[in-house]
């Protein structure tokens, strides 16, 4: 076998010897479900992604590309790894026109700085700006416009993620309810294709489709079409006022309950999530209220003008208070802010604690979310296993966690066996069930993306037309493509 170090000398004239990583002790950093990469590659530019991508074609190199790390866990292990491609060094914002709410960015820039660089004069930012530090000179590519708007995003890990892993796994959360999905703020790309050309769609402005939308393709496609390297994104004003309702409820009826009555107004929150007691005491945050252990907690977000929160506030308050609420907080600004960060990191926090941590997203049409929830407390209970649930009421999204310790053979069978049931019932209803994380010796137990349906015919012609030799992300995505 050629040594690795000679095979890839190509790839280090082309990116430079210290950007091309074939030492044992760093590739085993970027391993993929405990698949080690022969190598990893740290490209700056979008040229110099389809020069690799050009050398694995003429190699046969199976690649896998990778931004921050924060999704590496979604998906089947990879059939073959030879290359991780990661966007580190590809995090400019190429293009902030705040005059008309778009911006152009690498597939590399964190989440995070994207919205920092949005901040007002002020400091005013979607997320909380004391945990936004730029991490180095070419993070922020001019001085802070003082811009007062944001990307309406809401990713799981918003402070690590990169826009690339955001898109490429379609990540959403909580606030989706008024902002929609990230493929709403996509109106244009820039991608290399699995054969190296260099590919682009859509532009600067708002409307500017006709046909068929091929930007929308990269969208939650988990890197198998491509390696997505620039976005523009459409961006909204930051709203006039933030504000969190916590509402705390004796069992999940009640809040439920609650939630239903919402939707049947006019109200139009930004968020309303119906999480158990296990979720919420493990936010990682400060000054939490203490509503205990048990029961449920309902957490609303305002964001609109300040006459339309206040009036959602006082108007919900009183709804709960009919529902049977019990305690009940509110966070402005600052503290709303620190509280949704806290949400999206909510998964990240529960990964550190518990090292066979099983995560499932569920979907299923929104009349049965009351039924899949109490299926998935009565499937859990009976299995004698610790749980969260954390609902986007009105999404029609639901997300569990059991709470195992990897070293614990009996509760982990018992954790496998649970999703299955629960995956069962969600098909009943014609729902599904991903599993969004777990430790990869359990993967092979469990049908990591459900149930498989009509449309996967055109999903795997479109595979087998833009990626013939199926090098990009062998086997990770469904029914492994």
């Amino acid at each position: 076998m050629v040594d690795d170090t000679e095979k890839f000398k190509n790839l280090s004239e082309t990116l430079g010897e210290a950007h091309v990583k074939t030492e044992p002790k760093i590739t085993a950093q970027y391993t993929v479900d405990n698949v080690v990469p022969r190598a990893v590659v740290f490209p700056k530019n979008t040229d110099q992604i389809s020069e690799v991508v050009k050398f694995a074609n003429r190699e046969n190199l199976a690649i896998v590309t990778r931004g921050s790390g924060t999704k590496m866990a979604m998906g089947n292990p990879p059939r073959k790894l030879d290359l991780v491609v990661c966007t580190s060094r590809m995090n400019h914002m190429l293009d902030v026109d705040t005059s008309n709410l778009t911006m152009t960015v690498e597939a590399g820039v964190k989440f995070r700085d994207i919205q920092a660089r949005l901040a007002t004069q002020e400091d005013r930012c979607y997320l909380p700006l004391g945990d936004l530090e730029a991490e180095g000179d070419e993070i922020i590519c001019s001085d802070r416009s003082h811009s007062g708007c944001f990307v309406p995003i809401d990713p799981p890990y918003a402070d690590k993620a990169t826009i690339g892993g955001i898109i490429a796994t379609n990540s959403t959360g909580p606030r989706r309810l008024l902002y929609n999905l990230p493929r709403d703020c996509i109106i244009g790309i820039r991608v290399v294709a699995p054969n190296g050309d260099v590919l682009g769609s859509g532009g600067k402005t708002v409307k500017n489709v006709s046909g068929y939308d091929v930007s929308k393709l990269m969208v939650g496609s988990m890197g198998t079409l491509g390696i997505l390297c620039e976005t523009t994104l459409r961006m909204l004003p930051l709203p006039e006022k933030m504000e969190t309702l916590l509402v705390s409820f004796a069992n999940f009826s009640d809040a439920s309950a609650f939630a239903g009555r919402i939707f049947e107004t006019s109200l139009l929150p930004a968020a309303v999530e119906i999480m158990n007691g296990e979720a919420f005491g493990h936010l990682s945050l400060d000054d939490k209220p203490d509503f205990g252990s048990n029961g449920y907690v309902a957490a609303i977000a305002l964001e609109a003008f300040e006459p339309a929160v206040d009036r959602m506030r006082i108007e919900m308050l009183n709804m709960a208070k009919e529902a049977g609420a019990g305690a009940n907080a509110v966070f402005e600004e600052e503290d709303h802010r620190s509280f949704w960060l806290a949400m999206s990191n909510l998964s990240a926090t529960l990964d550190k604690k518990f090292s066979g941590f099983i995560k499932a997203k569920l979907n299923y049409p929104l009349s049965m979310w009351k039924n899949i929830i109490a299926s998935g407390e009565s499937i859990f209970s009976e299995a004698n296993l610790d749980y969260i649930v954390q609902a986007h009421a009105g999404n029609g999204i639901c997300f569990t966690g059991l709470l195992v310790d990897n070293n614990d053979t009996s509760a982990t069978d018992k954790a496998v066996e649970a999703m299955n049931q629960l995956l069962a019932y969600c098909q009943e209803v014609d729902g599904n069930l991903v599993i969004q994380s777990a430790p990869a010796d359990v993967k092979s137990n469990l049908r990591i993306w459900g149930k498989i349906g009509f449309d996967f015919v055109v999903m795997k012609r479109l595979k087998d037309q833009l990626d013939p030799k199926g090098i990009m992300s062998p086997g990770r995505f469904v029914e492994g493509l």
